[in-house]
């Protein structure tokens, strides 16, 4: 194993991929894409909903440790949800929705009103499980994947 957990077989090196495997999750077609300052060439774009006090993959890309991702949360419950991960924990985020930004290391969570949309930047650089959840409602968690596997 490699620096970063980045695993070495036969002297190829293994790409980061990600999956998500979520309470309640289901598959739905694209959602509309919403316009965001950044290059979109160089960010993995992760779009989540919230609906039924579940969250549903909308859009799923890669993952690739060292590559900045765009969550895109929705949320399309009629109450205020949590959006809480370890993932945030100790390194530079940037959260923005309906006018208001917040970054920093240290954000360990947003809460997401009825109806409104958040975007998290970030830049995953560790491999294995990351959990998140809604600190409001204890049954509404999930799972995120960053797991090597090779790379042609």
């Amino acid at each position: 194993m490699g620096a970063h957990g980045t695993w070495r077989w036969g002297g190829m090196r293994w790409g980061a991929f990600t999956a998500l495997a979520l309470t309640g999750w289901s598959m739905t077609g694209a959602m509309p894409s919403t316009t965001l300052a950044g290059d979109p060439g160089q960010e993995i774009r992760i779009e989540i909903s919230i609906r039924d006090f579940k969250y549903v993959r909308t859009k799923m890309q890669p993952v690739r440790t060292g590559v900045p991702v765009l969550f895109v949360i929705h949320n399309e419950d009629s109450v205020r949800h949590g959006f809480i991960s370890p993932l945030f924990s100790g390194r530079p985020v940037r959260g923005e929705g309906e006018g208001i930004e917040a970054f920093g290391s240290g954000i360990e969570g947003f809460h997401l009103d009825p109806g409104k949309t958040l975007m998290i930047r970030l830049t995953p650089d560790e491999q294995g499980k990351v959990t998140f959840r809604c600190d409001l409602h204890p049954d509404l968690e999930g799972e995120l994947y960053l797991m090597d596997v090779p790379v042609g």
